[in-house]
Parts: C-alpha cells; structure tokens; sequence
C-alpha cells in the first residue's frame, strides 16, 4: 500500500499501469489455456468419482477387457490367463430360461460351436494362418472379413476333422475358445409343423379352384343355352377375380414353403458340420498408427489452444474493453442522475 501512495498518478503512470494490468490478464489466460487440459481432467474425473462413475482406462488383458470381450464373444478365461475350453456357457447365459424340448431325443439333433479369440503381434501371419485351412476339402469357409486391425472368419468343418482344425487353432494361440453346444429339435419341430400347414392349405386353394372351375364352366354352358349374356357376363367375371385371388395365394404360401424348405435346410446342415467363429485382433507393443494418431490429435489441440489465446488478445479483449467501457458509461450516467435528483431533493425540501 505504502507504494502505491508513493507513485504519482500522472496520465502516463495510469496508462502504464493499464497496460501491465493488460499483460498480466493475458499472461493469467495464457497459463489458463495450458493448464486447463492437464486440470480439466483431473477434476472431470473427481467429479465422476464421486457421483459414483468409475472411470476406467483402456487396457489390454485387464479385468474391463475380458469383461468386454465375454460379452461380445461368449468366451471365457481363467483367472490365471490360460485357454479353458469349457462346457459351461453352453446356452443362453442366466437368468434367461432355455425353451424346453418335447421328447428325449433332443441330443439326436445337437449342433457344435466354436468361438475363437486370437490376439496377435503379426496380423498378416495369423490371418494366413486361418486362410490357410481352405486348403482342406473338409472345411468350407462361409465368410470372411479382413480389415486394418485384424480379420474375421466363418467356417464349417467335418465333425471328424474337428480335432485336427483345433489343433491347428491352439498353434496360432489364441486368447479365448469356447465350445457351445445346443439342439435344434425344437426348430426343426417348428419348421416341419409350419410346412405341414402351409401344405395343407395350399391342397386345399388346389381342391378350391378345380371345384370353383367345374362349377363355373357348368353355369356357363347354363347361361349360353339360354342366351343371357348380362349373367354370362358376370359369370366371365367372377370366374376371373376367382382365378386370380386363388392363383396369388398360392403363389405366397409357395413362397413361404420354399423360404421354410431352405431354412430347414441350413439348420439340417449343421447336423452335419461344426462351425467355428474365430476373430483375429492385432495388438502391437509398439503402434506406429496409434501413435501417429495421437500426435495429429495433439497437434491439433495445440493449434486449437493457440487459435483461441489468439481470439482472446484480439477479438474478445477489444469485446471485453467495449463491455467495459458500457458499463462505466452507464455508471456514469448513473452517478449524474443521482446527483441532480439529490440537488433537487435538497432544493425541494428548502423551499
């Protein structure tokens, strides 16, 4: 305080005391703008924490990871790490009830799965690796799907080659593998009970239209003896809009027949194949994109800090001074209003 009351307020003392007080509240946004990235999200993630949010880093083999992949695969890993080929997640996952199935002989129609998971320093090799059992006449690939990060392969085998094709899969070592077995007497069921209606309909529009053709040729032959031709005309007619509702409704359940006939088909074929689901994940110690990634990502950011510091000296400080300079006026005029209404105030109360 005591250097304050001993500089001198002259106009060029008060415009350089301006300009410090200018530089100062540039420097203050500037450290602001630095540190408002390193801060922000220290705070971000306290407030999370105590609203009762976990935030959780992305992690290759953590706890969230195989949480992750459980879900999306259906596979599971022991806690030590190693492969389990396990029988328990056969089915739907609890509390979810199985359908049941009529009869005891649901084990007659059981279907194998497979489900692998491979993590891999070298995706090239390890997709090879797989594309490479096309080569056996006893698998059959059904899809195939190859993109930056890894690839993904559908495949039916032979129920006799499946060891062989697993002993293969256990080379490339694979992170997760699960067998599901389940029935499928209850579609079939469903399928054969479907076809067995829509059979019985379809006789029954092909008993309908013989009879509604016979019957009409009988009227016809009626209507031409006695020469009526408005009743034969109407009879041309309602044979013909017969004809055609008849013809479309067989022509639909066809349809649905054909759609059920290949439908049981594919489900039949797995009677005779096991199929295996196996996705391949690439996962570098060292990865160039994903670093390379990160630094366009924090390029920008810079960019983005150093754009915005810019706008804040240029664009919004000679917005804040025209704000500023508002305010004072409107306080001034403030201030002038209230003197003269207290001149007048004392001037009223004199007289």
């Amino acid at each position: 305080m005591d250097f304050l009351k001993k500089i001198k307020w002259t106009p060029i003392n008060i415009l350089k005391a301006v300009g410090v007080g200018v530089l100062a509240l540039l420097l203050l946004m500037f450290v602001g703008r630095l540190l408002m990235p390193t801060f922000g999200g220290v705070f971000n993630d306290a407030r999370y924490n105590m609203m009762g949010f976990n935030s959780v880093a992305p992690s290759y083999g953590g706890v969230a990871d195989e949480m992750m992949r459980s879900s999306e695969y259906g596979m599971a890993v022991s806690q030590d790490g190693d492969v389990k080929l396990s029988l328990t997640n056969i089915g739907v996952p609890y509390p979810y009830p199985i359908p049941g199935v009529v009869g005891n002989d649901a084990e007659d129609f059981e279907v194998t799965e497979y489900n692998v998971y491979i993590e891999t320093r070298n995706k090239e090799k390890t997709c090879e690796g797989i594309v490479n059992l096309k080569l056996s006449e006893y698998v059959i690939f059904e899809n195939a799907n190859e993109y930056d990060e890894g690839c993904g392969y559908t495949f039916k085998v032979a129920h006799k080659n499946v060891e062989s094709v697993l002993l293969l899969i256990e080379e490339l070592n694979p992170k997760n593998v699960s067998e599901n077995v389940y029935t499928i007497k209850r579609q079939l069921d469903d399928f054969t009970s479907e076809m067995d209606i829509l059979e019985s309909k379809l006789k029954s529009i092909d008993d309908t239209l013989s009879s509604a053709m016979r019957a009409y040729d009988e009227i016809t032959a009626l209507a031409s003896r006695t020469q009526n031709a408005d009743a034969l005309a109407k009879i041309i007619d309602s044979k013909i809009g017969i004809i055609e509702r008849l013809t479309n409704e067989k022509i639909n359940i066809t349809a649905n027949l054909e759609r059920l006939n290949r439908s049981k088909a594919e489900q039949l074929d797995k009677l005779d194949y096991t199929y295996f689901y196996v996705t391949v994940q690439e996962n570098k110690f060292v990865d160039g994109e994903a670093i390379k990634d990160s630094w366009k990502y924090a390029v920008k950011s810079f960019v983005n800090d150093i754009n915005g510091f810019v706008q804040d000296i240029t664009l919004n400080l000679v917005l804040f001074l025209f704000t500023l300079a508002q305010y004072i006026l409107y306080i001034f005029i403030l201030l002038l209003v209230v003197k003269y209404l207290w001149v007048g105030a004392k001037y009223l109360w004199k007289k």
